[in-house]
Order: C-alpha cells, then sequence, then structure tokens
C-alpha cells in the first residue's frame, strides 16, 4: 500500500511517499480501506518531533484520523461488518491514517456520517472530538455564558462555535475579517479581526467584568493575552501551547489533547446527519502532495479543515 512517512524529524520536506504491507487485523481490530485522512497541526508536532510517541520508530507513517470502508473485521468484534463506512481517529503507535489502509482498535471507530462525502467525514474526527471535549467536559459551557473562540476559523473552532451556539452560549471569536461571515453563520455573534484590533481591549470593551470561558486555539502570546480577559473563577482551555497559559489567578485552566472515543464521534455523527453540525474543507491534497498540505497548514491562514485525498 502507499502511505505517507518520514524517516527522521523535520520540515515538510521530510514527508515521503512510500510503499509498506498492508497492515494485519489484529483480534480486536478492524482494517479500514482509507478514503481520505485529515490533517492537523498534530501531525506537524509529530513530525518536528515536538509530540514522541512512546514507542514509535522510523519510517513513522504519519495521520491521526480518517474517513474510508471497512474490509476486514477481526476474530473478536461484534458490531462492524465489512462494507462500512466509517470514520475514526487515534492517537497510538503504529497507526498512521496517512495511508491506503489502517488498522484500528474497533471501539474507536464510529459509522461515518451520512451526509458527507468521505473527503469532508475525514474532516471531522480529531477537531471534532477536541471542539466537543473542550466545550462540554473540559470547559463545561452552561446557556448563557459568554465564551470566546481565539483562532475560530481553523478546524476545531468551526466545530467549537458551533457546538457552543447551540449549546445557548454567547459566543465571541477572532478570526481575520475575510472569515468573518463565514463564522457567523456557524454561530458566532461577536467578531473580532486581531489583526485589526487588540481583541483583549475588545472583549472588555464588551465584558468590563470579563467572561466565563477561553478555548484558545492559537497559542503563544494570543494565549497569554486570553488569560487577561476571564472573569475571576473563569475557565480557559488551550489546545496549544500550555508554557503561556499558567494561571495569574483563580482561573481554571487546562492544555487539552484530544481523547479519541469512538462514542463521542458516533455522537457527532449524529449531529451532522441532523443538521445540527456542518463541516467546511479549506483545501484537498492527493497523498503525494502531502507536504503542500502541511505547508497550506503552517501558514495558518485557513478557513475549516486541510485533507488528503487517498483514492485520487
Amino acid at each position: 500500500m502507499q502511505a505517507i512517512a518520514i524517516s527522521a524529524f523535520g520540515g515538510p520536506e521530510c514527508l515521503m511517499l512510500v510503499d509498506l504491507p498492508v497492515p494485519t487485523c489484529g483480534p480486536n481490530q478492524v482494517v479500514v480501506n482509507v478514503q481520505a485522512a485529515g490533517v492537523g497541526m498534530w501531525d506537524v508536532k509529530v513530525r518536528q518531533g515536538r509530540v514522541v510517541l512512546e514507542g514509535q520508530q522510523f519510517p513513522l507513517v504519519l495521520g491521526w484520523e480518517s474517513a474510508g470502508i471497512i474490509q476486514e473485521v477481526g476474530e473478536e468484534v461484534a458490531g462492524w461488518d465489512v462494507g462500512t463506512p466509517v470514520i475514526c481517529a487515534t492517537y497510538q503507535v503504529g497507526i498512521g491514517h496517512y495511508a491506503s489502509a489502517v488498522a484500528v482498535p474497533a471501539d474507536l471507530v464510529a459509522p461515518a456520517p451520512s451526509l458527507l462525502d468521505a473527503l469532508h467525514a475525514a474532516a471531522l474526527p480529531v477537531n471534532g472530538l477536541t471542539a466537543y471535549q473542550a466545550i462540554f467536559d473540559r470547559l463545561q459551557i452552561q446557556p448563557g455564558e459568554t465564551l470566546l473562540i481565539t483562532g475560530a476559523a481553523g478546524g476545531t473552532g468551526m466545530f467549537a462555535v458551533q457546538l457552543a451556539a447551540q449549546r445557548g452560549a454567547r459566543v465571541m471569536v477572532t478570526a481575520r475579517s475575510e472569515h468573518h461571515s463565514y463564522l457567523q453563520q456557524l454561530g458566532a455573534s461577536e467578531l473580532i479581526d486581531y489583526t485589526q484590533t487588540d481583541f483583549a481591549e475588545a472583549v472588555h470593551a464588551a465584558c468590563p467584568e470579563g467572561i466565563d470561558a477561553v478555548l484558545d486555539c492559537v497559542g503563544g502570546e494570543t494565549a497569554a493575552k486570553s488569560m487577561q480577559v476571564v472573569r475571576e473563577r473563569g475557565r480557559l482551555v488551550t489546545i496549544v501551547d500550555p508554557e503561556q497559559v499558567r494561571p495569574i489567578r483563580h482561573i481554571d485552566t487546562h492544555l487539552l489533547y484530544f481523547r479519541p472515543d469512538g462514542r463521542q464521534l458516533a455522537e457527532l455523527t449524529k449531529l451532522v446527519d441532523h443538521g445540527q453540525l456542518t463541516v467546511h474543507l479549506d483545501q484537498v491534497f492527493p497523498l503525494a502532495m502531502a507536504r503542500q498540505a502541511h505547508e497550506r497548514l503552517e501558514t495558518r491562514h485557513h478557513q475549516g479543515k486541510i485533507v488528503l485525498n487517498i483514492q485520487e
């Protein structure tokens, strides 16, 4: 099978198209014929060596999420059939989704949304789970609360805006002005162009006593400045940069790495199929152009999700 792997840590130029054996199916696994794979900052961090999983070896196939068709079912697996369209997210050594096929634990797969093609379905797992776990598990957003989402036009932000708005929150976002119309359609009520306005000043002007919660999708100076707008006993989650969010007051802060969860992934599928969650693609690249996909991602100017078309 074809796959994208690295033999050393480094820049996008390290991504190589290689031929590897099709993975064998373990007793509690399913083998998925991958149609599309999502591309995220998690992949970049692995490629750079900033995230190292215990036991990983070169060549290392990248990719933590995909959409495809089950082609083999393990002998101890119940409830899944060959030919079923599924989506999956994993965080495990030896499971890379930038490939024609991947063997994954059966409890981490979920039915693919019936309303989406494989390219859009592959955009859901990691960013959808990250947003779901941030909004409901960590921040525990309640109706009527005010939430700021920084970097809201990216893969996680687009889902978080929708989930928080449907929860009944007042959703403030930072994004470039060209993304504002899109984010407003998703449910954002107040939009701040961080290139033109100091977002902390804008939030303070709207909410002098501070806001209830922040979901930081940017990191760095943005993460640090976000601390300034949270009220006493408020909450902040960053998915990027824990070094910048050490508590300066009585604020509940967390670094969130997504947790693979087939049950929550199935809930996201239901939301999509009920018309309550939309998926937006920024750009699609063929597998052989994974380098260009990473370069596009690292500009941080994308709107929505970048996906690899494995079948092309």
